[in-house]
């Protein structure tokens, strides 16, 4: 190379004192280090993703309870009581228990509910769980009439 050439190399020696060359580094870090920075990084993704899924809620749900009572409002217990999803159609029929309570949980919000009570052979009128009632829990309270004679 001539005095006037103006390579890169040219510049980078002689612009250090005795024109020695410079001696870079690798930029690279050592595979030890790459291996460990990968391992923890996969790590902290994996925690992310487990606390991604711990956080997804599933929707909330509604409880329809109450009490299924005579005229007297004595307890009624052992009555069938009859829910009915007014969207599927699906019926579930539980009996109610000590002091006439009974309890539906786990129910759509936005579906309708129709609930009715049964013993030996009366019914109770029939009462509704409307998906535009927020309260929860919803309180139904079922009344059977005593027979006419």
């Amino acid at each position: 190379m001539g005095p006037g050439d103006m390579s890169f190399r040219n510049l980078k020696s002689s612009a250090l004192p005795g024109g020695n060359p410079v001696r870079h580094e690798s930029l690279r870090p050592a595979p030890k280090l790459t291996a460990l920075t990968l391992i923890l990084l996969g790590g902290v993704l994996i925690l992310g993703a487990a606390i991604g899924l711990a956080k997804e809620k599933k929707p909330p749900t509604r409880t329809v309870l109450g009490v299924v009572i005579d005229d007297a409002e004595n307890a009624i217990q052992g009555a069938s009581v009859e829910l009915t999803d007014r969207q599927t159609g699906k019926v579930l029929e539980i009996y109610s228990q000590d002091g006439g309570h009974y309890q539906y949980a786990d129910l759509r919000f936005d579906h309708d509910y129709t609930v009715k009570a049964t013993y030996q052979g009366l019914s109770s009128e029939v009462r509704q769980a409307s998906s535009l009632d927020t309260r929860t829990p919803l309180v139904l309270n079922l009344t059977i009439p005593k027979p006419n004679k």
